[in-house]
């Protein structure tokens, strides 16, 4: 979104709201107020209360405007629009059942049955869970108990306490890793939303309006493109958060929420499609200079230690679609890291198309050279 210099609504100068505060007093009494008089003392002590109502002023009004507006506000400006914030989503995986031994009936557990992987946090299944005669194990699908992205991540068998005991279940354990969780929508990601909103309202099917839609399917996703190579045919591809491809439940899901009737427009051919990915190695060498000697561990880490500069910028790079692999962003995050020299062999400079997003091919061969 466009960047936006905050409005002064009114006037917050110090000197100029002093004045004007004496001035008209005094030219309402027909007195000066020398220095030392009382009345002068007590105007100048409502001074900087006056100061902080205007700039009190003037962050109320700028919080009613799109580009500044935050949490409720922000909320109550969607309303305007139809807009609502996407709420956290709960994390799912799959459970497997094991009961002690082969059983003369079935065995039911009850759908809501809790498990856990470290008594903090609890999954529940969705459904009933029916362990046939003769079986011994049967798998279902078990929901976080809340919305968030702190319940994605448990691989196999992580999850394998259980909270409510089951007659006959002698253990429990999940048999895929935890996806799907996350929290609730950004202001920032709400704030782009609500700024493609008024394209929506449109019932000629502009490329913006397949942005907003695709966008509202689903919080993780951080940016879409849409592309129509012949007429009638439109092609969109959601990214998600992290730089992830969408999987195939996700471009269901987008596809629903764009080819609703009553938003694509009769004649257009909608196909949801997840981009494509073009790759780049990293190889190159820097060095740090030889009078901050004192600072090489710092330094060093800042470029290649978690979230440092190439950390930062392998995220920059697959963070929007069609953003071309530009080695000068990454050599500026390491040379703003600390480094005196850079030189690069790889990425090179490569346009990719917008439909596409460029990841890191392999391990990034980052050499340090020394001091110069």
């Amino acid at each position: 979104m466009t960047d936006f210099t905050p409005i002064s609504f009114v006037d917050t100068d110090v000197h100029r709201i002093e004045q004007e505060l004496l001035i008209g007093y005094q030219e309402a009494l027909g007195q000066a107020l020398y220095p030392g008089d009382p009345r002068r003392i007590f105007l100048l002590q409502m001074l900087p209360v006056l100061v902080a109502l205007k700039n009190e002023i003037n962050y109320t009004g700028n919080a009613n405007l799109l580009p500044f507006a935050s949490g409720v506000t922000l909320d109550a400006l969607g309303i305007r629009l139809g807009v609502n914030r996407l709420t956290a989503k709960p994390a799912h995986t799959q459970l497997r059942f094991t009961l002690s031994g082969i059983q003369p009936g079935v065995v039911n557990v009850p759908q809501g049955t809790r498990v856990t992987p470290d008594g903090l946090i609890y999954f529940s299944t969705l459904s009933p869970l029916v362990i046939a005669t003769g079986e011994t194990e049967g798998i279902v699908i078990a929901e976080a108990g809340a919305g968030g992205e702190s319940y994605n991540g448990f691989i196999a068998g992580q999850i394998n306490l259980i909270v409510d005991p089951v007659p006959y279940v002698a253990s429990v354990t999940n048999v895929d890793t935890s996806l799907g969780g996350s929290d609730v929508e950004s202001d920032e990601a709400f704030r782009e939303r609500q700024r493609l909103a008024p394209a929506s309202f449109s019932v000629a099917g502009p490329k913006q309006a397949y942005v907003f839609f695709a966008k509202s399917a689903d919080v993780n996703i951080i940016d879409v493109a849409v592309t129509s190579p012949n007429d009638g045919e439109v092609k969109v591809y959601p990214l998600m958060k992290g730089g992830m491809l969408p999987d195939q439940t996700m471009l269901e899901k987008v596809f629903r929420e764009v080819n609703d009737d009553l938003r694509r427009p009769l004649t257009d051919h909608v196909e949801v499609l997840a981009p494509e990915v073009v790759h780049y190695t990293i190889n190159l060498t820097y060095y740090i200079a030889k009078e901050r000697s004192a600072e090489e561990p710092t330094i060093r880490a800042a470029i290649e230690g978690a979230d440092g500069a190439l950390d930062q910028y392998e995220s920059w790079q697959y963070s929007k679609l069609g953003r071309a692999i530009t080695p000068d962003s990454l050599i500026s995050r390491i040379y703003g890291a600390g480094a005196y020299r850079v030189v690069t062999t790889s990425p090179i400079y490569t346009v990719i198309e917008e439909n596409e997003v460029a990841h890191c091919n392999g391990t990034p061969a980052l050499t340090y050279g020394g001091l110069i």
